[in-house]
């Protein structure tokens, strides 16, 4: 029989297969999902062995069942009630603790189960920092060399988002970059990089790079100085102000500096995306009685929303 299942896809099951449901508990009406990199490896690993596979198909009558959320506010128990009781259930956002098999973690992504025209993984795990907001060194603990671009990237695609969490801090870093820029391909560095690791080589690579632009972060009013000095390498370099994107992280516990990160970021002529503070819970962030003075606005269009919101949460 054929279903059609997530993204209009179209299943055909065979009754002696056997036949495994993967749920993807992050995708709602409100959200365009991101792919999930577990589901898509595991999509791999049973299809390779002959199983029927199926993404957000709820109505299949599977014999095993898998389900990841990356987000803590997307495990609703009214989300798992819905999944059997023999389900397998994963991600950061239900276990820090739980991984995939080695073999099941080691395989490539199915890149159709999601539809999706790129390229997306782990050349390093971990983090050399141990920021309060970040859940990065309870999930991965330190940072170390996890793989090459090959064992992810499928070559019908021009572009790779990498999602290490901190790339530069490895020591396979070069090995990575020598990699994409050997391949002649397009990178995203989606977690961002450390502006606190930009040094005169680290900007050599860059400068080599095909990128649209490159991700930082600056969540931390005492990391002034080393933004400040990055950019500068960066863009005395050759590398234009506006290819050069910050995160701007607001709302975590008691600190009120965002503004004054912001203005900063504003001052130097780089992209800036805010993004606010969810605890476990997912509850947005009350209002800080905070003025925003002026103009406050800065980056391309899909930035519009957020800053938006921003705005709306510091004012009273």
């Amino acid at each position: 029989m054929c279903r059609q299942g997530f993204a209009g896809r179209e299943y055909s099951f065979k009754d002696s297969r056997v036949k495994v449901s993967l749920i993807d508990l992050d995708v709602n009406s409100r959200r365009r999902p991101f792919p999930n990199l577990a589901l898509m490896k595991l999509s791999t690993y049973y299809t390779q062995r002959g199983y029927d596979v199926v993404l957000n198909f709820p109505l299949a009558q599977a014999d095993m069942t898998f389900a990841s959320c990356v987000f803590t506010w997307s495990a609703t128990p009214k989300a798992l009630a819905q999944l059997p009781p023999d389900a397998h259930i994963g991600g950061s956002g239900i276990d820090m603790a739980k991984w995939l098999p080695a073999d099941v973690e080691h395989s490539k992504p199915d890149y159709d189960l999601y539809g999706v025209t790129f390229s997306l993984g782990f050349t390093s795990r971990g983090c050399i920092r141990k920021c309060p907001w970040c859940n990065v060194p309870e999930k991965e603990g330190g940072i170390e060399p996890w793989t090459r671009i090959y064992e992810f990237w499928d070559r019908r695609h021009r572009l790779i988002l990498l999602l290490d969490n901190n790339l530069l801090a490895a020591s396979n870093w070069r090995q990575t970059l020598d990699d994409i820029i050997g391949e002649d391909l397009w990178v995203d560095f989606n977690q961002g990089l450390d502006i606190r690791l930009v040094n005169e080589e680290v900007v050599d690579y860059l400068c080599q790079l095909k990128a649209k632009q490159f991700r930082f972060s600056f969540d931390n009013l005492a990391l002034e100085a080393e933004v400040r000095a990055g950019v500068k390498l960066l863009t005395d370099a050759g590398i234009n102000s506006r290819r050069l994107s910050f995160y701007v992280l607001y709302g975590f516990g008691r600190d009120r500096t965002a503004v004054k990160r912001i203005r900063i970021l504003e001052k130097l002529n780089v992209d800036i995306y805010p993004m606010e503070y969810r605890g476990p819970d997912g509850k947005h962030i009350a209002r800080v009685h905070e003025v925003i003075p002026g103009k406050f606005f800065r980056g391309p269009r899909q930035n519009i929303k957020k800053m938006l919101r921003l705005k709306g949460r510091l004012l009273a």
